[in-house]
């Protein structure tokens, strides 16, 4: 049912549509103060009166588009049972409505994925063969580890251009410094001391291209600090970890060739996963930035994993018609494993008081939802009602055409329906 502008539902809004309030009066409809009971803050009434018989429809030449609009409001019959006691060998039940505590909650199918700002899949930054490998899936690395060890003839080279140009630098420096001093007892020509500084200028170019080469392979100040100090030409490169976390991927075997992109090693920091969630555009749009997630894993029971949204997607798939939803999840226990399957549950308002009613009392008729209401002389009133889904699954939330304490079936209330829509008493299931 569609909720207009008024916060009502559009067929009946009496500011909508006009004419028709006069028809809902015997339907939880306030005259005096033209709302729905439900609602009116000033109507303190009791339930309404039984609506009278609808009247037979007057023959005219209207079309059958307009006949089909006036069914949607007209006053629903009263079900009538053929006999005392009829109600139980059918199986009908009732129970009053009753109000709970509750938070609105939208579900969909999820899957568990890693956190993709804590996971990282390592290279070696340069061809050649591992040396030696270090680690094992399911090992816990710190970062800056060594996992593994890589012999190529590039970090020999890199490294002996680095000491050269150190070198140099030395030299140059040393030059200039000699230089200046004769210069300045006029035993050279000022030139002399312009050359020396482009040398020394030439020389520090040199070397701050040769460092970064050393940078770029993944050595860090110290390592190049060993490298100058103890002239270490060696063609041996170490492939860290770039963060804390575990080796979910082993790829590296020692003796094998490799180039610069291979990769050798994953590592994932598996205390915080992600859920990608699918929704329907209807509900992706109740979703928001922060709200509480629970995704339970499909096939178990336990209380799952909690989180909470981190990201709405802004684009809606074009075969599934579905949006995605990130959420952030806490694996402490380290139990949620990347792509399982499940369901995730989202919290989209505070939790508040409600009415609920079981999911079967509900039923749809013409266009509408109803339920029927048990009347003391026996027979079952048909009110019409906007319900929305509830936290669980056995019950759903009313928020308009019901107080709470009205007995309502609850069980097999379809048959009752099947005689409205028949318009016909204690006939096929009804009757013995």
């Amino acid at each position: 049912v569609t909720t207009c502008e008024h916060g009502l539902p559009a067929e009946f809004c009496p500011k909508c549509g006009k004419g028709q309030a006069p028809n809902l009066v015997k339907d939880g409809w306030c005259e005096e103060h033209n709302q729905p009971e439900a609602t009116c803050p000033q109507c303190k009434a009791k339930a309404t009166e039984e609506p009278e018989e609808p009247t037979k429809r007057k023959e005219s030449g209207e079309g059958k588009e307009q006949a089909e609009k006036k069914a949607d409001i007209r006053p629903l019959s009263i079900v009538k049972l053929k006999r005392p006691g009829l109600a139980g060998k059918i199986g009908l039940k009732t129970a009053p409505a009753t109000e709970e505590r509750h938070a609105h909650q939208l579900r969909g199918n999820a899957e568990a994925a890693y956190n993709a700002s804590r996971y990282a899949e390592v290279r070696p930054r340069i061809a050649g063969f591992a040396r030696e490998v270090k680690v094992e899936a399911g090992d816990e690395v710190r970062r800056g580890q060594v996992l593994a060890v890589i012999d190529s003839a590039e970090v020999g080279s890199a490294k002996a251009q680095y000491i050269t140009a150190a070198a140099e630098v030395a030299l140059a420096e040393a030059t200039h410094k000699r230089t200046t001093t004769l210069v300045q007892k006029d035993a050279l020509p000022g030139k002399n001391q312009l050359e020396a500084e482009t040398a020394v200028n030439r020389s520090r170019a040199g070397l701050m291209d040769a460092e970064q080469r050393l940078r770029n392979l993944g050595l860090a100040d110290p390592e190049l600090a060993r490298v100058r100090e103890t002239r270490d030409t060696m063609s041996l490169l170490n492939v860290v970890s770039p963060i804390d976390g575990t080796v979910v991927v082993r790829k590296a075997v020692a003796g094998e060739a490799v180039e610069a992109t291979t990769p050798l090693f994953a590592v994932a920091d598996t205390s915080l996963m992600w859920a990608w969630i699918d929704l329907s555009e209807r509900d992706a749009s109740l979703v928001a930035k922060g709200q509480p997630v629970t995704f339970t894993v499909a096939g178990t029971d336990g209380d799952g994993y909690a989180g909470k949204v981190t990201w709405v997607g802004t684009e809606v798939n074009p075969q599934t018609r579905t949006t995605r939803v990130r959420a952030e999840l806490k694996n402490h226990d380290g139990k949620l494993r990347a792509n399982q399957f499940g369901r995730a549950d989202i919290q989209v308002e505070d939790e508040h008081t409600s009415l609920l009613v079981p999911k079967t009392a509900v039923q749809d008729f013409e266009r509408a939802r109803l339920v029927f209401l048990a009347q003391d002389d026996g027979s079952y009133r048909p009110q019409r009602v906007m319900t929305r889904p509830a936290s669980r699954s056995d019950v759903v939330e009313v928020t308009w055409g019901l107080k709470p304490g009205q007995r309502v079936v609850t069980t097999r209330s379809y048959l009752l329906k099947t005689e409205l829509m028949r318009d016909a008493l204690g006939a096929g299931c009804t009757d013995d």
